[in-house]
């Protein structure tokens, strides 16, 4: 065995343990001295080497079996898998609110707070497309998928909550607007980064969650706002308050994540899960790792199997054809 050698599975070795004594017995019992007395010189020099080849077959069996590694072969590479995201933003009056504990950039409005996040993960995905839907009432698709993020950056820096912002929310809509986005022809991981502050006032969220479910996409949500609320410009003193628990339940429901829009490092956790969410691993030619030895060894106990059978065969037709003789 190579210098360095390592086992994928080292515990099978542990037959050895069983498989030594047991030919050490069989070399030195009393019963193989009376076959080797009764058998002609031929006949046992055949009958022993059988044995020898099957206790190779069982020594590789267990080798290969314990996966043995060494030297230097093909290692674990990485590449970018093709993930489509569509950036789904509320548009709503209550996305108007400037809340007064809204941490970082705390004199931005909920919309353009979640625009901010939404547009640094952008800026930091090249090569992945991104599609932008907006709410009014009901979900209209904006931007369809993209590979220009800067298209997509602009139109995220236009959209201005005062000429854009409807009069009541609907999640179900906006999400199944963003849900007819993807292409069945184009195969892709699917994401909907919601933007919003989770209040709704018609549609069932359920329901478009159910759709996503069906169809593999993630919803990942971001929630802006606060929990204390905030009073709805022009809304006669309505206080909207932020939903995070229907937010928690759209990322939960669906295998996306849930991102606080008033924590300092929401546009990097966006970001590092928009890239996670796009990375797998394959045997690629990059690296370095111990190259795999057992199939060597799986084959040498094949033909030892063989020889040993073959040995055997032969002694029967030798003893057929003596007995005939006499």
């Amino acid at each position: 065995m190579a210098v360095n050698s390592i086992f994928d599975h080292p515990w099978v070795l542990s037959g050895f343990a069983v498989f030594i004594p047991l030919v050490l017995f069989e070399y030195f019992s009393s019963r193989r001295k009376r076959i080797q007395k009764n058998l002609p010189e031929k006949l046992w020099k055949k009958l022993f080497v059988s044995r020898i080849f099957f206790a190779l077959f069982l020594a590789s069996l267990v080798i290969a079996l314990a996966g043995p590694r060494w030297g230097i072969g093909q290692t674990a590479g990485e590449y970018r898998r093709a993930v489509d995201a569509v950036i789904a933003v509320d548009v709503s009056r209550s996305m108007e609110i400037r809340d007064a504990s809204s941490g970082k950039d705390s004199g931005l409005s909920r919309l353009e707070r979640g625009l901010s996040i939404a547009g640094e993960a952008v800026e930091s995905m090249a090569g992945m497309r991104f599609a932008v839907t907006v709410s009014r009432s009901r979900g209209i698709v904006a931007i369809p998928l993209t590979w220009d993020n800067g298209a997509v950056l602009a139109f995220l820096d236009a959209i201005d909550g005062s000429n854009l912002t409807g009069r009541g929310t609907n999640l179900e809509s906006l999400i199944d607007a963003s849900a007819g986005v993807f292409q069945s022809s184009y195969p892709s991981s699917r994401l909907i980064i919601l933007v919003s502050d989770g209040e709704a006032l018609s549609g069932s969220l359920k329901t478009a969650l159910g759709r996503c479910n069906r169809e593999g996409i993630a919803v990942t949500a971001i929630a802006v706002g606060s929990d204390e609320g905030g009073e709805v410009p022009g809304g006669g003193g309505i206080i909207s308050l932020r939903d995070s628990e229907a937010m928690q339940m759209a990322a939960r429901e669906t295998g996306g994540i849930f991102i606080d829009g008033n924590s300092e490092n929401a546009g990097v956790t966006l970001a590092g899960h928009l890239r996670s969410f796009a990375m797998e691993t394959y045997a690629g030619k990059t690296g370095q790792e111990r190259k795999a030895h057992w199939p060597a060894f799986a084959i040498l106990a094949i033909i030892a199997l063989g020889a040993s059978k073959l040995c055997l065969l032969n002694l029967r037709i030798e003893t057929l054809e003596k007995q005939k003789v006499e």
